[in-house]
């Protein structure tokens, strides 16, 4: 038998889980006491039952060691002796408790050398490293999981790895049954005040969950997949539903794409079962959850793939109310990618204003972006601009929101959005002249008529041709808060409806009809319109994704000669009036030219808008000049060619303050060799370093056109129908029909795996909420009943 000394009787939990759950908590100091070695007596009980020549098989029983109080167990604690472990002990291949597989599958105390507290198998490594609960020891822990071989620890948590993997019970699943989240999510943790009822807490846990049916169904489907990986099982079991639930999320997209109620999905999914198809996600409510979880899942990836990317960005902000009266902040980005040839505009949410203050709005503003994953550290490292009108609650110099933004980004470049600012030069000009207030106080009056009431538009309309009739409706208020696209329409409908408003007006209102009928009014809105015209072509040039800042500032030069050409001639409108006044059309307006209306100064109306335009559109206040010299570094078009010699030292020393408004380090080398090429050539090839430059001034957004386009969708979106839709609602739906794919290029499958991996119910489970019946008349059936 060898040397009492060097002899340890190990223990290991016989089977089944109510002598497991004994042997590791209620026997804790049994367990202690054994793991480190026998006592003296017990070692000399062994030789006298067994004799020399025996091997000692001697079972865990009350006789050999009886329970005892604590605190008998603490004296025996202390009599214990540790042998150091030989050389040749350390090399013996032993699991964690000491045994051989062979051996510990008898679970029976053998004779073993003493072994070390830390030993070197790997599973017992693993279980030194887990952070475990309270109330277990290494020991405690290595037999549960021993026992329950789907049991986990993390962070001193209990888990079920199988309930984690399969996650759903997919075919299998049954009313009432559900697959614990704790388990999954490794969030089981004991109950109590003391080590025993903590214990006690979770053998009880174990075993319930152990037992569970629900538990019970995941073990069946792993047996399943005895000759299959478990990612092939849960395919196989849940291919039904998950092919079931892809359609319920077309159909969902499909509803959101095309501005639809969610409602109509009930219609849609009828039509499905009719057809033979099974869901149970029919209701509206289960069509706006998945909405939102596409919405999520699609910023989630897009706002990653950005950040991953370090893409440098613009903010663009609008704000404006919603049909119910609600102030809302939509939110732009416009983003530089490496893949795309040009700047992507991408919309981020549409937020509720509670307050319509700066600071509430910049609050609300960096705690969205902070939302998507873009934090304070990367705005500003790539937050190069941001763009909005020209409110004063926006770019107020005193306490705008610009002006807040400064205080946390202080290099980013703050942009006036171009056509609010076209529309505020040509407003300026105005009010500069007397006379012109008389023509926009005329048109007002115009749009006050007939936008205040029905009754009025209905007694005109009844009168006149039905293409009449669209072009006054269209009549609005013109100069004022407003792009000149409304202001062209409002006026084009007067000039078309000019014959048809003197008839109305000469029976209605005398002093309008007087208006008309003065040849110098007629002479005034022919020159507005031309004005107009030039205004609006540069306002939708300027609301172009494709313009960039250069691009926009020769347009603004292009639009000022054009109207210098028109101060020294005679524009498309004004030459038509001699031909107008002939014709049949206005053959019963008795023109004349009454002095109290005189006609408009011409000339100085057009010097004062070009004046204007320069001053609110080729230079901007709120920045140095100089900034678009650092920008023409990187447009040869823009060259001193005379002044420039290779290397260009002019050139190179404004490169530096370039490089630090664009975030981004443009290697000297690939500059002098741009500078070089285009000095010997025109057609060159341009350095990457400089093509990503280029890419990061485009981002640059020269307007907040992108936001009132969102402006546009959300009013589809949110009618009066519609107007119990939430603002999150509405971002949601904005969110798809901006951001997703077309329907013919979307695929469902990630979006329901996402789905279901967050634990909600696919179209095959029974347990989510049913829609109402609908209740049918008996006599609308008795007439099918007819025979």
């Amino acid at each position: 038998m060898g040397d009492p000394g060097s002899a340890i009787i190990e223990s290991v939990p016989p089977a089944g889980p109510e002598a497991s759950e004994s042997t590791t908590d209620e026997n804790e100091d049994d367990i202690q006491f054994v793991s480190e070695g026998p006592s003296k007596p017990v070692l000399e009980y062994i030789d006298l039952v067994c004799g020399d020549d025996e091997e000692p098989t001697i079972y865990h029983s009350d006789i050999l060691f009886p329970k005892m109080p604590k605190r008998q167990g603490d004296f025996l604690h202390f009599l214990n002796v540790k042998k150091v472990k030989t050389d040749t002990e350390r090399n013996d291949n032993r699991n964690h408790c000491g045994l051989s597989k062979s051996e510990e599958s008898n679970f029976k105390y053998v004779e073993k050398p003493v072994i070390e507290e830390n030993p070197s198998c790997s599973s017992k490594e693993e279980t030194d490293n887990l952070v475990l609960p309270d109330c277990w020891n290494e020991k405690q822990a290595f037999m549960f999981t021993e026992q329950y071989k789907w049991l986990e620890i993390k962070e001193g948590k209990l888990g079920c790895k199988d309930c984690s993997t399969v996650r759903h019970l997919g075919s299998k699943a049954e009313k009432h049954v559900h697959v614990s989240k704790e388990w999954i999510a490794y969030l089981v943790t004991p109950n109590g005040s003391n080590k025993t009822t903590r214990q006690a807490s979770l053998r009880k846990k174990i075993r319930e969950h152990d037992v569970s049916k629900a538990h019970g169904k995941i073990q069946d489907l792993l047996k399943e997949s005895v000759n299959d990986s478990i990612s092939n099982l849960v395919h196989k079991k849940k291919n039904k539903n998950i092919d079931a639930t892809i359609k319920v999320f077309n159909t969902v997209y499909s509803l959101v794409k095309h501005n639809r109620p969610l409602s109509d999905i009930e219609g849609a999914i009828e039509l499905q079962e009719k057809n033979g198809e099974v869901s149970c996600l029919n209701t509206r409510y289960s069509a706006t959850r998945i909405a939102e979880h596409i919405a999520k899942e699609i910023k989630m990836k897009i706002f990653k793939n950005m950040i991953e990317e370090h893409a440098k960005i613009c903010i663009i902000i609008d704000e404006v109310s919603t049909v119910s009266k609600k102030s809302t902040l939509v939110i732009y980005l416009q983003c530089t990618v490496q893949s795309a040839p040009a700047p992507v505009m991408l919309f981020v949410a549409l937020k509720e204003l509670v307050s319509a203050t700066a600071e509430f709005i910049v609050n609300t503003l960096l705690n969205t972006l902070n939302d998507c994953g873009f934090t304070n550290e990367y705005l500003k490292a790539n937050l190069i601009a941001f763009c909005s009108d020209g409110a004063n609650t926006m770019l107020g110099k005193k306490s705008g929101v610009a002006t807040k933004l400064l205080e946390y980004f202080p290099k980013i470049i703050i942009w006036n959005c171009l056509n609010y600012r076209l529309q505020l030069s040509l407003d300026d000009s105005i009010s500069e002249i007397k006379q012109v207030n008389h023509f926009k106080l005329f048109l007002d009056k115009i749009y006050s008529i007939y936008h205040q009431s029905n009754k009025n538009q209905n007694k005109l309309l009844e009168n006149v041709a039905e293409d009449l009739e669209i072009e006054i409706v269209k009549i609005g208020r013109v100069m004022g808060p407003r792009w000149t696209a409304c202001s062209l329409q409002a006026a084009t409908a007067v000039w078309h409806a000019y014959p048809v408003l003197y008839m109305h007006f000469s029976h209605s209102c005398s002093g309008l009809a007087k208006r008309l009928s003065n040849i110098n009014f007629l002479q005034d809105l022919a020159l507005m319109i031309d004005i107009l015209e030039e205004f609006s072509l540069l306002s939708t040039a300027l609301q172009s994704r494709s313009t960039n800042i250069h691009k926009g500032q020769k347009l603004i030069k292009r639009t000022i000669r054009a109207l210098e050409n028109l101060k020294i001639s005679t524009g498309k409108h004004e030459s038509q009036i001699e031909g107008l006044i002939k014709s049949d059309k206005f053959k019963d307006i008795p023109f004349n030219k009454n002095n109290e209306f005189n006609a408009l100064p011409r000339s100085m109306l057009l010097e004062n808008i070009i004046e204007h335009m320069h001053l609110r559109l080729l230079s901007d206040r709120n920045h140095d000049e100089s900034i678009f010299n650092y920008f023409d570094l990187l447009e040869p078009s823009t060259w001193p060619y005379e002044e420039i010699t290779s290397p260009w030292i002019a050139g190179e020393k404004k490169l530096f303050h370039l490089c630090e408004i664009l975030k981004y380090e443009i290697d000297l080398n690939d500059f002098r060799e741009f500078v070089h090429d285009n000095i010997k050539s025109n057609n060159v090839s341009i350095p990457i370093a400089i093509q990503k430059a280029k890419k990061i001034v485009n981002t640059i957004a020269i307007n907040n056109a992108e936001a009132e386009r969102g402006f546009n969708l959300m009013n589809i979106i949110c009618t009066r129908v519609r107007n119990s839709l939430t603002i999150d609602h509405i971002s949601d739906l904005m969110t798809i029909n901006l951001l997703g794919k077309e329907l013919a290029d979307w695929d469902a499958t990630p979006f329901v795996t996402s789905w279901s991996n967050c634990n909600h119910r696919l179209a095959t489970d029974k347990r989510v909420r049913q829609k109402s019946a609908k209740a049918f008349c008996e006599n609308q059936l008795a007439i099918w009943n007819l025979q």
